[in-house]
């Protein structure tokens, strides 16, 4: 266990290989467009006022809370899903690098994490003129949701290790999550409420025992000043604690041998 505390302890005391390499990712992916980086605002722009307003329309909803509602919905769960299916992926992407000896595997899970949470900074802006519809923001709101996304940082994270690994041995987990994160996104929240889906029924089931309602709901809910259910707060609690030893238990006993899976 020591081996994967002692590899992050280093990741975050020389930032540059993640950090910087995962902005200048991000950079380079769109300096040849016309657009340039206009083009990370635009998928939260189509949601959030193009799809958010027509959903709002064909419900019957207020569009100006609506919009808060699927921008946060959408943006949460784009960083979680997208962090997820690059990590499976993330050894065989750097595979020269590990194959020259950097076994330092923490880094390689960072960058993908780094970048979605670049994405992500940048759609704020965004995300903030979506609140203007909303009544009120409670300042105490604000914190508690940034408490949640560091908690859902932690377990992206950990929970990336994992499946960076499996990817590492079973190239076949980046194809079978493609296809979960449909289903995933239908029974997660995003373009509907909650409370479409009472206790007791089986979307309800459905929607509880999703992972990614639970991290969705501790960052949108505090802004939006709704209700979290306890079962969140024990879902996620449980989730971060299984998760850190699992990656560490797992990194410790196979980062080394990744190479050779690769």
């Amino acid at each position: 266990m020591s081996l994967f505390f002692r590899h992050l302890a280093e990741s975050f005391r020389k930032p540059d290989h993640w950090l910087y390499a995962s902005w200048l990712d991000v950079i380079t992916k769109y300096r040849k467009n016309v657009l340039g980086l206009f083009w990370i605002f635009f998928p939260p722009i189509i949601y959030i006022w193009g799809l958010g307003g027509f959903l709002a329309a064909v419900q019957g909803r207020p569009a100006a809370n609506f919009l808060a509602h699927i921008g946060f919905g959408f943006m949460v769960f784009r960083l979680t899903s997208t962090m997820l299916m690059e990590a499976g992926a993330s050894f065989a992407a750097y595979r020269p690098y590990i194959l020259e000896g950097n076994l330092q595997l923490t880094d390689f899970v960072m960058r993908p994490l780094a970048r979605a949470v670049i994405h992500f900074i940048f759609a704020v802006p965004l995300l903030v003129i979506a609140l203007v519809g909303e009544t009120t923001v409670p300042a105490v709101g604000v914190l508690l949701s940034l408490a949640g996304f560091l908690l859902v940082l932690v377990n992206l994270f950990v929970y990336g290790i994992l499946l960076a690994l499996l990817g590492a041995r079973f190239p076949d987990v980046n194809d079978f999550l493609g296809s979960v994160m449909l289903g995933v996104f239908l029974i997660t929240p995003i373009f509907w409420f909650s409370d479409s889906a009472p206790p007791g029924t089986m979307q309800g089931a459905l929607m509880r025992g999703n992972p990614f309602h639970h991290m969705l709901e501790v960052i949108r809910a505090p802004l939006l000043d709704t209700q979290i259910e306890p079962l969140t707060f024990v879902y996620l609690g449980v989730m971060t604690v299984v998760g850190i030893l699992l990656a560490a238990i797992f990194y410790s006993r196979f980062a080394r041998r990744v190479p050779a899976w690769l």
